[in-house]
């Protein structure tokens, strides 16, 4: 399933602007506010623990925490969307100070809108919940092996249900939504280009390449255990990734002090 070169072909650029393209009337915004009401309403149906797990999805610590299983055997797979979280975290910026367009909260009020969480008001576009989780499912989908890999679609399953989360919680609008998810899938696949060129003496685990990776993951372990993320609800969801996270490094550091050398991808 894994190998050296990931599959991109010319056409997949196009498609973060395909996506767009379909997705103008929503991001043209010519059904708002009801389409926000609408799916905010709809979304109802599901818990509010459903949702704020979610919105994990789209953190860059809660990312870690969920790949760091590969850190030992597939680090390209890791080191892949680490390289597109830079480009999603400048398009996020990028995209927030140019549209500086209000949240649903500070141009709706509170009244008739499900609110989950710490509620938002400012610098709405693009979701940047959405663009991360896009990035971290198209970096991973296009660093694997291109034949048979159309069986982890799930990827951007989550990614868009990460996305739906944003507007059950009531951060975003659907517009903030499509645009983050366009944006991420964009940055998924710099960041599969930019992982498929490092040599691959740096994917051994005893490189400091990979034990640099893995002392960030110390750092996103700390904020996992210590910061709520604006989810009161998720501390016991993001223990138990921390503890998850804290085994793959402790065995992420036996494999690279014993000095494995075996082939990695």
């Amino acid at each position: 399933m894994f190998y050296n070169r990931p599959g991109i072909c010319a056409w997949h650029w196009g498609v973060p602007f395909l996506m767009l393209l379909v997705t103008t009337p929503v991001w043209w915004g010519i059904w708002e506010p009801g389409l926000f009401y609408a799916l905010n309403r709809a979304f109802g149906v599901v818990s509010d623990e459903a949702w704020a797990a979610l919105a994990l999805l789209g953190t860059g610590w809660g990312l870690f925490a969920l790949t760091a299983a590969a850190l030992s055997r597939h680090p390209r797979l890791v080191l892949a969307w680490l390289c597109a979280a830079p480009v999603a975290g400048v398009l996020t910026r990028v995209g927030k100070s140019w549209a500086n367009n209000p949240r649903p909260l500070e141009a709706l009020g509170t009244e008739g809108i499900r609110v989950v969480g710490e509620p938002l008001f400012i610098a709405a576009m693009p979701s940047g919940h959405t663009m991360t989780a896009f990035a971290g499912a198209a970096a991973v989908y296009f660093s694997l092996a291109a034949r048979g890999r159309t069986k982890h679609m799930w990827l951007f399953v989550l990614a868009a249900l990460a996305g739906c989360s944003r507007i059950a919680v009531g951060a975003h609008w659907p517009a903030d939504v499509v645009v983050g998810a366009s944006a991420g899938v964009f940055s998924g696949l710099v960041g599969a280009w930019l992982a498929q060129r490092l040599p691959t003496t740096w994917l051994l685990p005893s490189s400091w390449l990979m034990r640099g990776v893995a002392v960030f993951g110390l750092y996103c372990l700390k904020v996992l255990w210590t910061d709520p993320m604006g989810f009161d609800i998720n501390r016991p969801l993001q223990w138990a990734l921390g503890a998850w996270l804290l085994m793959c490094l402790l065995g992420f550091a036996v494999t690279s002090f014993k000095g494995d050398k075996r082939d990695f991808v």
